[in-house]
C-alpha cells in the first residue's frame, strides 16, 4: 500500500499560508489606510496653513490701508473702521477688519474709570510737594501719561479666512499696531519728503494770531470806562492794543506838579533807547508801545509822552475771535482722534484742591457753569472754562495750561516745544481780591473785564534772605514748576521751601518772580513755582516773597482791564504836596553840594522816606515794584479753542495756477510697535 503521509504535509502547508496571506492583506491596507490618512491630514493641515496664511495676509493688508488712510487728508477718523477684501474664490473669502482703539486697547476715553481729576488736600497748609509736582508721584506719572497717550493710536487688524461652502468654517489672524502723531509745525526740522510750507496745526479764527501778539489786546473802552486803567505798583510788560482810553495812575492824589515830576522821573530813570527803539526796563509801568484805535486824547497824550511809551493810533483793528464756552465742554486734541469730556466742575468755589489731566481729560480742561471762587491752595494743571466770574480771594493758587513736558523737563514728543497751547483761562470775568497770591502761567481770554490788583507791596514774615549773583540757568518743567540751577557759592543755608521765599530771574530789561517750593542746598538747586525759561545764564536774587502779586505768564484778551490803586498811594493832595517840598529840599542841597540828584520816583520808592510812618512806608516804601505783572511768554503761541491739529491739505492746481501740488497730505505718523498679540 501507498503511504499518504507526504500529501498530509503538503495540505498542511497550504492551511498555513492562508493566515499569512490574510495577515498580508490586512497589513497592506493598514498601511494604505494610513498612507491615505496621513495622505488626508497634509492636505488638510496645507489647507489650514493656507487658510492661516490668507488670514494673516489679510491682517497685514488692513494695517498697510490702515497706515494709508491715516495719512491721508480724506481718512475718517478713530470712530470709522475700515474693512475689505483681500482674495475670494469657490473655496472662501479672505477679508479684513481694522478698529482704532487707545493706545492701551480701549475702544474709546469713556472706557476709562470716571473721575481722577480732583486730588483733594484736606487742610493742608501747601500744595507745593515737588517731588510729584502737586501731591502723590502715581498720579502725577499717569497725568504726563494721559497726554502722551492721547496721540496716540493703536491700530487693530483682524484678518479671516471663511469657508465659501460651510460658513461656520473660518480662521482669524490679529496685528496690532501702535502709531504716534508726528504733526507738522511751524520751526520744525524739514526732513525727506517734508516741505517747510505744510503744517497741521489748526488755523486759529478771527484775527487771534495778531491778537496774541500783544500782551494786552482790550476790546472795549470809553471816555469813562477805558481800556486800560493802571496805578502804581502794575505792569503790562510788553505791547498793549486798546480800543478806547488810557488812565495812567489817577489813584494818588497828586497835584499837577507833583504828578508831572512823577511821570518824568519815571521816563527819564526806566526808559533807553537802543537802535532807535525805545526801551522800558522794569519796573516800568509799560513793557511796550499802545497801538489804539481811538485817537488819543491830549491828557494820555502827555502822560505818555512823559513816561516815553510809544504809541500810535491803530490803522486797523483786529477781530477777535468769539469765545464759545459750551465748545470746550467735549474736545479732540486732533482731528479725526478720540473725543474727551471737560471734567465739570459742580461746586461755585475751589479750596485745597489739585486738579490734573486724566485719560478721560487729557488736557485738564475743567469746567464750571456759572461763578467760581477761588480760595486758598488751588493748582490747576491745565484749562480752566467758567461762563460767568471767576473770583480769586487766596493765597498760592496756580493755573497752568499744558505745557508738553514731563517732570523732568524733557518734551513729551519730538519738537513738542514748538507744539501750540491752549490758554489757561476762558471766562466772562476775572476780579482779583486785594489779598491774594495768583499766578497764571498760559493765555487768558475773558469776554468781559478783568478788575483788581489793588495790593500794596509788601513781603510775607520768614527769616530775611538777600541772595544774588548771576549765571543761573533755567529748565522748565511740566507745568507749573521749573529748575533753576544756580553756582556753586550760592549760600541756600536760609531759603525756605515752602513758597515764602521767591527768586528774581532777569530777562534782558525785565524778568519775574518766582516762588521757590522746593531747596536741594547740597546741588544749589531751586524748585519754581511758574515757567520759568529763559536761553541762558541770568542775574538773580532771592528775597522774601511778596505779601501780595497777581502775576499773568500769557497774553491777556479782555474787554477792559482795569487795575485798582493801593491804599498806601491814596494820600491827599496836601500831604503829596508836602512830600514834594522835602524832595525838592534834598535835591537843592544835593546839587549845591555837587551831589548825584536823587529821581523823584526812586525818592518816594524808599523806605527811608518815611520815617514814624509804619508799614508798608517804613519797611518797603513806595515802589514801583509790581504787585500786578502781566508778561507773556516768550515764543509760545497758543490755539484760540480746540482741536490743536487738524490734517495738512495739499494746495492743488485749478486751470492756469502754478499752485504747487507735491506738498504732502494727511498727518504723519511714527509706528512705534508691531505685534501678534
Amino acid at each position: 500500500m501507498r503511504s499518504t503521509k507526504p500529501t498530509t504535509r503538503i495540505h498542511r502547508r497550504r492551511g498555513v499560508s492562508l493566515p499569512i496571506v490574510l495577515i498580508s492583506i490586512s497589513l497592506s491596507l493598514m498601511l494604505t489606510y494610513a498612507t491615505l490618512n496621513s495622505q488626508t491630514r497634509n492636505i488638510q493641515i496645507r489647507q489650514n496653513v493656507n487658510r492661516q496664511e490668507l488670514a494673516h495676509q489679510a491682517a497685514e493688508s488692513g494695517v498697510a490701508v490702515a497706515l494709508n488712510q491715516l495719512q491721508s487728508a480724506s481718512w475718517a477718523g478713530v470712530s470709522t473702521a475700515i474693512t475689505g477684501t483681500l482674495s475670494s474664490d469657490a473655496f472662501g473669502t479672505a477679508t479684513y477688519s481694522v478698529q482704532f482703539l487707545t493706545i492701551d486697547g480701549q475702544t474709546s476715553p469713556t472706557a476709562y474709570a470716571a473721575g481722577g481729576g480732583q486730588t483733594s488736600i484736606g487742610s493742608s497748609t501747601t500744595v507745593f510737594d515737588t517731588s510729584a509736582n502737586g501731591l502723590s508721584s502715581a498720579s502725577a506719572a499717569s497725568a504726563t501719561a494721559a497726554t502722551k497717550n492721547a496721540l496716540q493710536l493703536l491700530i487693530r487688524s483682524t484678518g479671516k479666512w471663511q469657508s465659501a461652502a460651510i460658513t461656520s468654517e473660518f480662521v482669524t489672524g490679529v496685528i496690532e499696531v501702535g502709531a504716534e502723531l508726528q504733526p507738522r509745525v511751524p520751526g520744525r526740522t524739514i526732513s525727506h519728503g517734508d516741505t517747510a510750507s505744510a503744517s497741521d496745526v489748526k488755523p486759529n479764527a478771527a484775527s487771534y494770531d495778531t491778537v496774541q501778539s500783544f500782551a494786552l489786546f482790550a476790546t472795549a473802552g470809553d471816555s469813562t470806562n477805558r481800556s486800560l486803567t493802571l496805578d502804581p505798583g502794575h505792569r503790562v510788560d510788553g505791547p498793549c492794543w486798546l480800543s478806547r482810553g488810557v488812565r495812567i495812575f489817577r489813584g494818588p492824589q497828586w497835584g499837577s506838579t507833583t504828578r508831572n515830576e512823577f511821570f518824568q522821573s519815571t521816563g527819564s530813570l526806566y526808559s533807553t533807547s537802543s537802535n532807535g527803539q525805545m526801551l522800558l526796563p522794569h519796573p516800568h509801568p509799560f513793557g511796550g508801545g499802545i497801538t489804539m484805535s481811538a485817537a488819543f486824547t491830549s491828557t494820555e497824550s502827555a502822560d505818555l509822552t512823559k513816561l516815553n511809551v510809544p504809541r500810535q493810533q491803530a490803522a486797523s483793528i483786529p477781530t477777535a475771535p468769539t469765545v464759545s464756552f459750551s465748545n470746550w465742554q467735549r474736545y479732540q486734541l486732533f482731528q479725526g482722534g478720540f473725543t474727551y469730556d471737560a471734567v465739570t466742575l459742580t461746586s461755585g468755589s475751589l479750596d485745597n484742591v489739585v486738579l490734573r489731566p486724566t485719560p478721560r481729560n487729557p488736557l485738564g480742561i475743567f469746567y464750571r457753569s456759572g461763578d467760581l471762587t477761588i480760595d486758598d491752595n488751588v493748582v490747576i494743571q491745565g484749562t480752566l472754562v467758567c461762563t460767568q466770574k471767576v473770583q480769586f480771594t487766596g493765597n498760592n493758587n496756580v493755573i497752568a495750561s499744558f505745557n508738553w513736558r514731563d517732570d523732568s523737563g524733557a518734551v513729551l514728543f519730538s519738537e513738542a516745544n514748538l507744539y501750540p497751547r491752549v490758554p489757561a483761562i476762558l471766562c466772562q470775568n476775572i476780579d482779583f481780591n486785594r489779598d491774594v497770591r495768583v499766578n497764571v502761567d498760559g493765555a487768558v481770554m475773558v469776554t468781559g473785564t478783568v478788575t483788581g490788583g489793588d495790593g500794596s507791596y509788601e513781603r510775607v514774615t520768614a527769616n530775611d534772605v538777600n541772595v544774588a549773583g548771576a549765571q543761573a540757568t533755567t529748565i522748565p518743567m511740566r507745568q507749573p514748576y521749573s529748575q533753576v540751577q544756580l553756582p556753586s557759592n550760592s549760600d541756600l543755608s536760609n531759603v525756605l521751601s515752602n513758597g515764602q521765599h521767591a527768586i528774581w530771574l532777569a530777562d534782558g530789561i525785565t524778568g519775574n518772580w518766582y516762588a521757590i517750593v522746593n531747596v536741594d542746598t547740597a546741588n544749589k538747586r531751586l524748585t519754581v513755582l511758574g515757567e520759568a525759561s529763559r536761553t541762558g545764564p541770568v542775574n538773580y536774587r532771592i528775597s522774601r516773597q511778596r505779601l501780595r502779586h497777581i502775576d499773568l505768564r500769557g497774553p491777556l484778551m479782555t474787554g477792559r482791564l482795569t487795575l485798582t490803586g493801593a491804599s498806601p498811594w491814596v494820600l491827599g493832595s496836601s500831604f503829596w504836596s508836602y512830600r514834594y517840598s522835602i524832595w525838592q529840599f534834598l535835591t537843592d542841597t544835593q546839587r549845591t553840594n555837587n551831589l548825584p540828584v536823587t529821581p523823584f520816583v526812586s525818592w518816594v520808592g524808599a523806605a527811608s522816606s518815611y520815617p514814624g510812618w509804619g508799614n508798608p512806608y517804613e519797611t518797603e516804601g513806595l515802589p514801583l515794584e509790581p504787585t500786578f505783572h502781566l508778561r507773556p511768554l516768550q515764543g509760545v503761541t497758543y490755539r484760540e479753542s480746540l482741536p490743536v491739529f487738524r490734517n495738512y491739505t495739499a494746495p492743488t492746481s485749478t486751470g492756469t495756477s502754478t499752485t504747487s501740488t507735491v506738498d504732502p497730505s494727511g498727518y504723519r505718523w511714527r509706528v512705534l510697535f508691531w505685534r501678534n498679540p
